[in-house]
């Protein structure tokens, strides 16, 4: 097996390498004081509505860095070819965010249209599809309730058929910019069906009646999700993304594809962590030997997931059902960047402990990480379902 980069995506590192060193890392030391909102990526939807003139300061920058990058041609990367986009493969992708997480600037590549809108047909491909490609639209995912988190086989939310339309009654908990989107993605199942069955996936535009955003909820990370209840809301029939009763292969095909980049943003915050680790110990060499057997375990456990997530989406490449693969870097990455932020914390000390520290800021964003988008014990379960349905030979131990 080659595990060398094709020149292509090798080209394309050396690209993206030489923006980050150029034109985003110069900018660090003013994100060391941004407002809160540019944690992480909510400036994309939440922070453009601000009137608060340092934030749009802030947009500003920002705008100018993406202007930056799409005359560099490194913006609509992961786009299909169909929508004027260069198409690249999954290990391109993680290449491209391995070398953007080496800086703490919150900037990424291409507005990373969820994947499951490429299922657009018609005219949604105008209405939702291309606006969204553009930056023109944003939407929001709405798949986890009150009572269907973990197991969204548990959802609760219908759509009952009415003539051209469907009714959605229900509520969603923790859709992120739901009350800032233009669209919502919402997975309801069909009246009488269970389980999988009958789980449909709808584009709701957010100004439907019937469509209402109970609360935003601030979390640790920084995030402000929401929830959304739907009373009566109807939806247009050519409104149906995919096929009816076809949501649950669209959930999963959200789910794995985006559980590699977990894998990378993890190896690269982690990462971080350990050279704030080795910034401290150069103020206090004589505590160097009782924390470099750590710092060495860590930097082979960080190879070992920056492997895992390569080989996960060079297999998703090659068609390949990667979903042991995907739940096996999203736990493996998320924990280890959850025990690698603890012991920066402890090493760095009480310094570490201010809100505004990075490493304080990196510990909000790593716990969260084990449970959003599927926490560490569904990726265990996934995992050990694989053992007990193809037996322990998939191991290759036999």
């Amino acid at each position: 097996m080659d595990f060398r980069l094709t020149p292509e995506e090798e080209s394309l590192r050396q690209e993206v390498e030489q923006f980050v060193r150029e034109e985003i890392v110069p900018l660090e030391p003013l994100f060391d004081g941004a407002p809160d909102i540019f944690e992480g990526s909510r400036w994309k939807s939440r922070a453009r509505l601000s009137k608060d003139p340092e934030v749009k300061r802030y947009i500003g920058i920002m705008e100018t860095l993406e202007e930056k990058a799409e005359a560099r041609g490194l913006w609509y990367l992961d786009v299909p070819k169909e929508y004027g986009g260069l198409q690249v493969s999954n290990v391109a992708m993680i290449v491209v965010t391995e070398e953007l997480e080496k800086t703490s600037v919150p900037f990424e590549l291409g507005n990373h249209v969820s994947n499951i809108l490429y299922a657009c047909k018609g005219d949604q491909i105008e209405a939702f599809l291309l606006p969204c490609l553009r930056g023109e639209k944003t939407a929001c995912f709405g798949l986890t309730e009150p009572g269907a988190g973990s197991d969204p086989a548990m959802l609760t939310t219908t759509a009952t058929p009415d003539g051209g339309y469907f009714v959605l009654n229900g509520s969603k908990m923790f859709p992120t910019f739901a009350d800032v989107a233009d669209f919502a993605q919402v997975f309801a199942r069909l009246p009488g069906t269970k389980g999988h069955e009958g789980v449909t996936c709808f584009l709701v535009e957010t100004g439907t009646p019937g469509y209402r955003v109970v609360r935003s909820i601030a979390t640790i990370a920084g995030t402000e999700p929401c929830e959304l209840v739907f009373e009566d809301c109807r939806v247009p029939k050519g409104q149906v993304l995919g096929e009816v009763g076809n949501g649950w292969a669209l959930n999963q095909a959200w789910l794995g594809a985006r559980r590699f980049q977990v894998g990378i943003r993890c190896h690269g915050m982690a990462r971080r962590a350990l050279r704030s680790i080795q910034e401290y110990l150069q103020d206090y060499p004589s505590e160097l030997g009782k924390f470099s057997p750590s710092l060495g375990a860590f930097i082979g456990e960080l190879e070992a997931l920056r492997s895992l997530t390569y080989f996960g989406a060079w297999k998703a490449d090659h068609g390949v059902d990667v979903r042991f693969e995907a739940a096996s870097v999203k736990l493996f990455g998320t924990e280890l960047l959850h025990r690698v932020i603890e012991f920066a914390l402890e090493v760095v000390g009480p310094p570490a402990l201010r809100k505004k520290h990075h490493l304080a800021r990196f510990f909000r964003h790593a716990r969260a990480t084990r449970i959003v988008e599927g926490a560490s014990e569904v990726q265990r379960h996934i995992i050990q379902r694989t053992l007990f349905r193809e037996g322990i030979s998939f191991m290759e131990l036999t």
